[in-house]
């Protein structure tokens, strides 16, 4: 799937963050929970791993779902295919915001 086409099935959903929403709040969010111990972090990765694991596959299903309403079943396949490859980049790889359009401009 090229970039194009992904920028055109990503519009078809709405936006999650609000219009106000920078880089700089989040670094500065990361910045306050950095007084956390390694201990307290795996506490509660422990605790919530499992309700996440379960809150994820709500997630996928029901852009999945979304996605073949207008797109269609090969469409979505695609779609979400392209998502959760940005997804799991932006998300386990801390990648920026400038690095993740950097990505979908090239794909």
């Amino acid at each position: 799937m090229d970039s194009h086409e992904f920028n055109r099935l990503l519009l078809l959903f709405p936006v999650v963050r609000t219009p106000d929403y920078s880089q700089a709040d989040a670094q500065s969010s990361r910045q306050a929970t950095s007084g956390v111990t390694s201990n307290e972090v795996a506490e509660w990765q422990d605790a919530w791993g499992e309700q996440e694991t379960k809150t994820q596959d709500v997630f996928w299903g029901k852009l999945r779902s979304a996605a073949e309403q207008k797109v269609g079943s090969a469409g979505a396949e695609k779609f979400c295919d392209a998502f959760q490859k940005i997804y799991h980049k932006l998300v386990y790889e801390e990648l920026s915001t400038e690095v993740i359009e950097n990505y979908l401009n090239s794909s």
